[in-house]
């Protein structure tokens, strides 16, 4: 080994799951797959397959190499390359590890930006690829004959499709849980700031300024639920991570934490240099931190690992951007020695806004760019419904929808007319598919429990059945809804009916559900 890194390497030990993500990158390529994604959960160990597969090439003398998506990432990709026993060089300038010799480099987007390089690698490894950066493209493009390896737990970006020539799903979030690869959250939805009638940027999203002016009404909140919360679910402070929509709405909640007695320290663009920020990261990252959180409106999404982080705070609403709320909530997701979950303290909506897709995402993953870049272009609002329908507004356990009264303490739920909603109420929020999507009371087959192929179904045979496609969905989608009580997510919309995933059973409930409303129908006209 290089005496640059003079550490033992250890051996890259895949666990079965990224076996296979291995061997279907591996077979795509034999198919002919030039440009592939791996998208799987923050935590799944994406840059360890990645790392395991440069590995391989490098004992070829094969030129591989990894790009970041910010200059920050490269050393902290580097000590991981090196603890693997990757003998690589850097393209960076004035870099101690410069050395455009050895087959395997690690480079930042900015860099490549700047720079033309002759000599091409015949394997490129894209981090973070739902950033679309028109210099990794270029080099995509130059290196006509290499193959290319994208990894991102959010492959929701516009113009993902056009790029990219297949997909791998590595593994879903509720497989790594289940596993005990990821550890579940707990979320609770808190009191909001007002967004009625905010400015909003070019892309649709809220303009920052007016999103952290508004935040700031409600910082108070923000520490005394957060005092309140950790004290409660893990008997005091922990480490956390706070989203703020702003630097001036970041800066406040630093200044009202440390009132309060605890130390919160801001990562922007104010910090005086590189080395200031990486000592912040530094000092988190000990065992026993003398910084209690870290806030940032940006930077905390993408490549922080820091695994015993147990408590994040979403303070930074979003409009169209599921992305960026799910980046934020993995990470707080890694496991830790002793931690049995993370606590989410959601004052942006995000959580309700993006319920039903979260649910979907951690149970099916991601299958084609197509359909998931539909997930960053629409509008979703916070829905009071979701309050209403599913926990008790006493106690905030989740109540099934045909309950009246809650399991727990009870509360007896309202008639609609009396349903009142109050601000800075706590309620616990689940984001499972089988929570969120229950089929009604008396249907018990197994296959209920799996929405997605219930729709499959139905689709199937109203294709069959009807004239037109619309008319085929429209009637698949009150199929659906029949069974579920409820109207389908709309990436159901998406959906091509596929017979090939249909069994017997399904197609037997479907058809029993049609009979079934059509005798109610008969009955109601008579």
């Amino acid at each position: 080994m290089n005496s640059m890194f003079p550490l033992p390497s250890r051996e890259i030990v895949l666990r079965p799951h990224q076996e296979q993500s291995e061997e279907r990158l591996r077979e795509g390529i034999r198919n002919g797959s030039r440009r592939q994604i791996l998208v799987a959960p923050t935590g799944y160990g994406k840059t360890e397959v990645a790392a395991h597969i440069i590995k391989q090439a490098q004992a070829k003398g094969k030129r591989a190499w990894f790009i970041v998506d910010r200059k920050a990432l490269i050393d902290q990709t580097s000590d991981r390359f090196a603890s693997y026993g990757i003998d690589h060089g850097i393209i960076q300038a004035n870099h101690w590890l410069t050395d455009y010799s050895k087959p395997v480099q690690i480079a930042s987007v900015q860099t490549l930006a700047r720079r033309k390089i002759d000599w091409l690698p015949v394997l490129i490894v894209l981090d973070e690829a739902h950033c679309i950066y028109d210099a990794a493209l270029k080099l995509v493009e130059r290196a006509s004959k290499a193959k290319v390896i994208g990894l991102t737990a959010t492959p929701f970006t516009a113009g993902m499709a056009d790029h990219w020539d297949g997909v791998v799903n590595g593994a879903t979030t509720n497989f790594l849980i289940q596993k005990e690869w990821l550890v579940p959250l707990r979320i609770k939805v808190c009191v909001a700031p007002d967004m009625t009638g905010a400015k909003k940027r070019f892309d649709g999203e809220w303009d920052l300024d007016d999103a952290g002016s508004r935040g700031i009404t409600i910082v108070g909140d923000v520490v005394q639920t957060w005092i309140e919360q950790t004290r409660k679910h893990f008997g005091g402070p922990v480490k956390t991570f706070v989203f703020s929509p702003s630097v001036d709405h970041g800066a406040e909640l630093c200044r009202q934490f440390s009132d309060a007695g605890f130390n919160f320290q801001q990562i922007s663009y104010r910090d005086r240099d590189d080395e200031e920020r990486r000592a912040k990261f530094a000092e988190m990252r000990k065992p026993d931190s003398a910084i209690d959180g870290l806030v940032s409106c940006g930077v905390l999404t993408k490549g922080v690992d820091i695994p015993d982080i147990k408590c994040g705070i979403s303070c930074r609403p979003y409009r169209k951007s599921f992305s960026a709320h799910i980046q934020e909530m993995g990470r707080v997701m890694r496991t830790a020695p002793l931690k049995k979950y993370g606590l989410w303290l959601d004052h942006s909506g995000n959580s309700l806004a993006f319920a039903d897709d979260t649910a979907w995402l951690f149970e099916y993953g991601v299958e084609s760019l197509s359909d998931a870049q539909k997930r960053d272009s629409e509008v979703r609002e916070p829905k009071e419904k979701t309050r209403k329908e599913r926990f008790c507004a006493e106690c905030g356990t989740m109540m099934e929808p045909r309950e009246s009264a809650c399991p727990s303490c009870g509360w007896e739920r309202p008639s609609r007319s009396e349903i009142q909603i109050v601000q800075g109420e706590l309620i616990d929020l689940e984001l499972d598919v089988k929570s969120q999507f229950k089929p009604r009371a008396g249907l018990r087959s197994p296959c209920f429990n799996d929405p997605r192929a219930m729709y499959n179904a139905a689709l199937v045979y109203t294709t069959i059945k009807a004239t037109t496609k619309e008319k085929a969905r429209f009637w698949a989608r009150g199929i659906w809804k029949g069974i579920y009580e409820r109207w389908p997510p709309d990436s159901f919309d998406l959906m091509q009916p596929d017979p090939s995933k249909v069994v017997a059973r399904q197609m037997d409930l479907i058809q029993r559900e049609i009979r079934l409303f059509r005798k109610s129908a008969r009955r109601e006209a008579a």
